[in-house]
């Protein structure tokens, strides 16, 4: 017989934070500047986030080290070198541990702990997280920094569970041991960013390789290579003016390279001059002034096609590899310097799963529609449920016991992308509704978080009210999104991720907010500066005394 527990009356801390990447490491560091007590939480045995668990060879980042990293601490910035203008996953995890390190927030984390649900109660204002382990811990606020691409998304293929080799997800890739995949036959499906980086490397030492693609990406250079040492030493005279300035950008980071002309203005020749320089010069994306407009887009979107058809020998394969269906920018494009030339090896062969699709899985490889394929390994390369997927992933009821799952079931709503009507004091940092993965996501960390402490000092300085959006708020917030999600050439046509189209039954709501950083960044501030005009604010039963 089991003793029912007694609801606890007082918090055990003021703050709790789950996860421990970007936005967790740092949410933790602000808690401990601005005097409140805190625990933090990682499912993972060290710090990193998506980079811990995303270890898989050719994983890197592409977005800049100049821009992919901390700004809040000169400190920081200065004394830690970067080896490459877009860093590999094990080395931006090695950075995160040396920013943690700094802010002394290790010893408040515990690893190796999932927490399974957090709880609402109406009776004390307060949240109540349940851990894996079995520790309950309350607490006045809770920041849930656990990422947009966090919950890996399951085959949805017959007979996976029947296969008798090896078998690896990109999402997971084992951290307690290396994966030799030397002579064998490896299948990989998938091909979107982790596909495109990992085919190259398995075809260095796979006997053969089949990649299972059901969707084409475009693929263009990534801009890796040696930092730039004047970039640097500009980054490092100023670091506070430089972070200043990301939240003025569209993108939350040094402006990108862009095109002198104007679509609308040029011949033909002059487009194609444009689009030659910009490809050259890897800002083929920002090719014009103009490129928003769908033509022009849409002279990018061909352009960049036929360099790609350029790189691989075999006609078939190349016609099959290149995205006909939607625009640019429709779906996340992937950066790859070797991805579409590995094709021209005599041991890699393409499986254009439209026409042939995977019947099952067997214990021996994969059966499509036309053969069966032996193999000893698949590597699956199948991506997240992303963005509204880690939030589901937890069990989260707030008041009157509505459950997220039960508030989202139309898809997420929220208000400036980190908190829910109905969940108050409860903050999700590159939720849904935020610049997220369309953004600078390390400068978004920091905005967000500074954001969500600087409500939280602001609720603590007027009584300890508990926050939550207003309905309207929410409503106006996703209209707001879906307005500048069409300005966003192929966003609302295509079918990807963006709107949750990879999962079988999700619900169709495009989720990133387009509209860009300096206008996010100004209309949370305006919202704190106010006085929270867009939320409703709820008396406390707890309204004395700190733990901190």
């Amino acid at each position: 017989m089991t003793t029912k527990q007694t609801p606890k009356t007082e918090p055990d801390c003021d703050v709790v934070v789950v996860g421990a990447g970007f936005a967790g490491i740092y949410a933790l560091h602000q808690a401990r500047q601005r005097g409140f007590s805190v625990r933090g939480f990682e499912r993972g045995t060290d710090v990193g986030g998506t980079w811990y668990w995303n270890a898989y060879p050719g994983a890197r980042c592409d977005v800049e080290s100049y821009n992919y990293a901390y700004f809040f601490d000169n400190d920081i910035v200065r004394d830690w070198d970067w080896s490459d203008a877009c860093a590999g996953h094990d080395e931006i995890q090695r950075y995160l541990r040396f920013a943690a390190e700094r802010c002394d927030v290790l010893k408040d984390i515990t690893f190796n702990t999932k927490v399974l649900s957090v709880i609402y109660d109406e009776n004390t204002g307060l949240w109540s997280l349940r851990t894996g382990a079995g520790e309950t811990v309350v607490c006045r606020y809770a920041v849930l920094a656990i990422g947009a691409l966090s919950d890996p998304k399951a085959p949805d293929i017959k007979g996976v569970d029947s296969f008798a080799g090896e078998a690896y997800f990109t999402s997971s890739w084992p951290k307690d041991r290396s994966v030799d995949l030397s002579g064998k036959r490896v299948g990989v499906i998938g091909t979107g960013s982790s596909g495109v980086q990992v085919v190259p490397e398995v075809a260095k030492v796979a006997a053969e390789v089949t990649v299972f693609q059901r969707t084409a990406n475009y693929v263009t250079p990534t801009r890796s290579g040696p930092m730039d040492q004047n970039v640097v030493a500009g980054l490092r005279e100023d670091p506070q003016a430089v972070r200043r300035a990301f939240r003025e950008s569209y993108g939350g980071h040094t402006p990108l390279a862009i095109g002198d002309e104007r679509f609308t203005e040029l011949d033909a020749a002059g487009r194609e001059r444009a689009l030659q320089k910009a490809w050259k010069g890897k800002y083929v994306e920002l090719a014009f002034r103009d490129t928003y407009l769908p033509e022009a887009n849409a002279a990018i979107s061909d352009f960049i096609r036929e360099r790609m058809q350029e790189q691989v020998d075999d006609a078939w394969t190349a016609q099959h590899l290149v995205p006909w269906d939607h625009p640019y920018g429709g779906k996340r494009p992937c950066m790859s310097n070797v991805y579409l030339q590995t094709f021209n090896q005599p041991n890699v062969r393409l499986v254009a799963l439209p026409e042939t699709p995977i019947e099952e899985i067997i214990p021996t490889g994969i059966r499509t529609s036309t053969e069966t394929i032996p193999l000893d390994v698949i590597v699956y390369a199948t991506g997240f449920d992303a963005i509204s997927g880690p939030v589901f992933a937890i069990d989260i009821s707030g008041i009157d016991g509505c459950s997220m799952k039960d508030a989202w079931v139309d898809g997420p709503m929220n208000y400036l992308g980190t908190m829910v009507y109905g969940f108050p004091n409860l903050f999700l940092p590159s939720s849904a509704m935020s610049p997220s993965v369309l953004s600078n996501m390390a400068t978004l960390a920091e905005q967000q978080i500074d954001f969500i402490f600087d409500t939280i000092d602001w609720l603590e300085q007027h009584g300890r009210p508990l926050l939550h959006p207003l309905p309207k708020s929410q409503e106006h917030w996703r209209e707001e999104t879906l307005r500048y999600a069409k300005r966003r050439p192929g966003a609302l046509t295509t079918k990807s991720w963006y709107s949750g189209a990879n999962v079988p039954g999700k619900a169709r709501v495009f989720m990133v907010y387009c509209g860009g950083f300096k206008r996010y960044n100004q209309t949370c501030y305006g919202e704190l500066e106010e006085g929270f005009p867009g939320y409703e604010l709820l008396a406390s039963p707890q309204s004395a005394g700190t733990t901190g």
